[in-house]
């Protein structure tokens, strides 16, 4: 039965979509049924309250406008339909969320030159009990916030912009670590080069202490001699608290603003910040500063630029320009794999600055290793 769970699941959802008047009802206790026999305790997680009340809603909508367009006895029928149907559906994609092997889906969709579609498939089948978990801890923290049993209606849009950016970041990882298994079909690198230089990343989360760290590095480094450029994005603050960043040129200590919080609702690019353009100029110089083969500077490579905004433009242009023997990078922690693959870089040393001992030493000794002055 669980290995044949996923077409069965598929012919039951085929079943509730037939055009005969008895079809929907059939394809949707056919669905239930192989679901609770493949999950007995499982009805709570294929229908937790968000689904319902989005199987509710569209039930209505859809006996609403049929009964105005046709009357009441067929927006009835269209109304236990539709509701039918999209059980079906969901008991049917919860089968197969639970049973799908992502690695057989695209094997089977290779030997039909579809690559592409069956990674795609696979991964975002495999995706969706992650999806619903945030749509369940999501709805949670919007009844809590609210002081309510459930959130009201008018805060259903920001459940789907949870869900939708979760979905992002989510379909992001999957793509990833698909890639790091092999399957680059759905990883389009921003940078393509006969050569990729040595990259030290000195990784942490959030505050952790990553550009004082790679400061320090700096002036260790350049105190040698060795050519250095590129920039640093030191937090600025007030009464202790995070208020944005600027961008400091570590060859000639020129800093300008490059973003101020402004809060979710008004910030850019998907971020709590409004960002200015002085800032990615300076960026941009700094970038263009360099010698040939020298050591090049990165604090920090964000979400911004891994989706190829930001300052990746400024960034790949260095790399295909200046050719620098060695990249010195900051990146959080959880970005690290999508940096890895979107730079193909075979010759790596990380540096966490909350696990390393010594993190700075490890830095330095890591940057003279891969650069021969």
């Amino acid at each position: 039965m669980r290995g044949a769970s996923p077409i069965l699941a598929l012919l039951a959802l085929a079943l509730a979509l037939a055009p005969f008047p008895a079809a929907p009802a059939l394809g949707a206790a056919a669905a239930a049924a192989l679901f609770l026999a493949v999950e007995p305790r499982g009805i709570r997680r294929a229908l937790p309250a968000p689904t319902l009340l989005l199987l509710v809603t569209a039930t209505v909508a859809t006996g609403a406008a049929v009964t105005w367009a046709a009357g009441t006895s067929r927006g009835a029928a269209a109304a236990g339909a539709a509701f039918l149907r999209l059980l079906a559906l969901v008991f049917a994609t919860a089968t197969l969320a639970r049973r799908v092997d992502a690695d057989a889906i695209q094997r089977a969709a290779a030997k039909l030159r579809l690559p592409r579609l069956g990674l795609a498939l696979g991964l975002a089948l495999n995706a969706l009990p992650h999806l619903a978990q945030a749509v369940r801890d999501t709805w949670i923290s919007l009844a809590v916030r609210t002081r309510r049993r459930h959130p009201r209606l008018r805060d259903l849009g920001k459940l789907a912009e949870v869900l939708l950016a979760h979905a992002g970041r989510v379909a992001e990882e999957a793509a990833v670590a698909a890639a790091l298994r092999g399957h680059r079909a759905l990883v389009q690198p921003l940078w393509q080069a006969a050569t990729v230089p040595p990259v030290v990343a000195v990784v942490g989360r959030s505050g952790t202490g990553k550009t004082p760290l790679l400061s320090r590095c700096v002036a260790r480094i350049s105190g040698r001699g060795w050519p250095v450029y590129g920039f640093l994005q030191p937090a600025l603050t007030e009464g202790g608290e995070k208020t944005g960043f600027a961008v400091r040129d570590v060859g000639t200590g020129r800093e300008a603003v490059l973003a101020r919080r402004v809060g979710p609702e008004r910030g850019q690019h998907g971020t709590p910040y409004v960002f200015f353009p002085e800032g990615f100029a300076l960026a941009r110089a700094a970038l263009a500063a360099g010698p040939r083969g020298g050591i090049l500077v990165v604090d920090e490579l964000g979400p911004v630029e891994l989706r190829g905004g930001g300052h990746w433009p400024a960034v790949r242009r260095a790399l295909a320009r200046r050719a620098p023997a060695v990249v010195l990078v900051g990146v959080r922690r959880q970005l690290l794999s999508v940096l890895l693959t979107h730079l193909r870089a075979e010759l790596v040393t990380v540096v966490d600055v909350e696990h390393t001992p010594d993190a700075e030493e490890a830095v330095v000794r890591a940057v003279s290793a891969a650069f021969s002055p």
